[in-house]
């Protein structure tokens, strides 16, 4: 009995006084990031408003890493396979070779996409445009034989006229608003072109200097950061970039190869529209969780104004698609890289949106991954050096 009071009182030495220097200085950053987060929380409207802010300045910045991160893979397999002899002699020529073959291979996909896939887009909206009335007309058809079917004669007389009604004044509005709406979407089309120009631009940079970039940065932390510090640094560093990179370019082959697999099920199917929605839903399964939702109302209403049978088996095709890419694709292309339970997906998913709209819906599980992580990792410590500290005692 003696002798275990004697270890508890080692142990209670070894932790120190309650309020020793390092325990005071420990709460005193306890109660610091308290109250910022408490002056935060209660000026949180302005808090967005910088964040967007800071944001909407740093949007090229975020454009030039995520293409640099997208071209990154077939940037280094230039380097490492197609000119492994020319790295090991020199290093700057296989760099730039690499660079410059990635940005031709980029463009060209772009070209081809723009050549094949642009023409047959603006045929398909100005087709579906055009034959707005005779698929009004297809629908009052329909809507006329489940009267007939259910005995409901005249019960959607009304409902028609209000919703042509409806349609009409809408459009008017539609033509007096046009040209400022118009205006405005030129000046967002700008904008959004110069920010990925720019983008472009910074991206070469990133990968052409990545690793003297990299080199710096570390250098800057070992200079400034204690050994361990440094080493924590690195280490989140090594996690992010493993996170983010294989998320985004999973992500998108992922979206890609949906997109892909759709096009061909609705060719199969003989459905209208099929190339556009099957952009529509290549490019909304980027966002997880509701995605697949997201791209599925519009494909669906499209589809059911021309042929509402087809919608229905649009929707049985979609869902079986979503299955077999959460059970098939989506594993096998990211792995096990998020790690992230599905509620905080969701939430994840949320605070993205409502921060920083689509972007954030798309960069927000990464980031809560990353917590996640972090935190994971953080806890699993202090657990196992809770449980050896009491064997200790006992």
């Amino acid at each position: 009995m003696h002798w275990g009071i004697m270890k508890v009182a080692k142990v209670q030495k070894r932790r120190g006084n309650p309020m020793d220097k390092k325990s005071m200085k420990r709460n005193m950053i306890l109660i610091t990031y308290g109250i910022i987060l408490y002056i935060i929380f209660m000026h949180l409207d302005t808090v967005l408003e910088l964040v967007g802010g800071w944001y909407r300045v740093g949007v090229p910045l975020v454009y030039g890493v995520v293409i640099a991160y997208m071209l990154n893979i077939p940037f280094m397999w230039f380097r490492g396979k197609a000119f492994g002899k020319l790295e090991q002699k020199n290093k700057r020529a296989s760099i730039n070779l690499s660079l410059v073959i990635t940005y031709v291979c980029f463009f060209l996909l772009l070209a081809l996409l723009i050549w094949f896939i642009i023409p047959q887009l603006v045929e398909s909206v100005t087709q579906l445009v055009q034959n707005i009335p005779s698929y009004l007309h297809a629908l009052e058809i329909f809507a006329y034989e489940v009267e007939e079917l259910f005995g409901l004669e005249g019960y959607f007389d009304g409902q028609l006229t209000e919703m042509w009604l409806d349609l009409t004044e809408r459009a008017s509005e539609l033509i007096t608003e046009g040209i400022p709406l118009l205006a405005n979407y030129i000046l967002s089309l700008t904008s959004g072109l110069y920010n990925w120009i720019i983008g472009l631009i910074i991206s070469v940079y990133f990968l052409s200097g990545k690793e003297v970039l990299l080199r710096q940065l570390r250098s800057l932390i070992i200079a400034f950061a204690k050994e361990k510090q440094a080493e924590q640094i690195m280490k989140l560093s090594y996690k992010s970039n493993f996170i983010f990179n294989r998320f985004i370019t999973g992500n998108v082959i992922d979206s890609f190869i949906v997109g892909s697999i759709c096009f061909i099920g609705l060719s199969i199917f003989n459905m209208p529209f099929g190339l556009l929605i099957s952009l529509i839903i290549g490019v909304t399964n980027l966002i997880p969780i509701f995605g697949p939702f997201i791209g599925a109302v519009p494909g669906a209403f499209i589809i059911f104004i021309v042929d509402p049978v087809k919608a229905l088996l649009f929707l049985v095709f979609i869902l079986v698609l979503q299955q077999v890419d959460g059970n098939l694709i989506k594993p096998k292309v990211l792995g096990n890289t998020i790690g992230l339970p599905g509620i905080w997906v969701l939430i994840s998913i949320v605070i993205g949106a409502g921060l920083f709209g689509v972007v954030g819906m798309l960069l927000g599980v990464p980031v809560f991954a990353l917590i996640y992580s972090i935190l994971k990792e953080e806890v699993a410590l202090r657990l196992e050096k809770n449980s050896s500290e009491e064997e200790s005692c006992t």
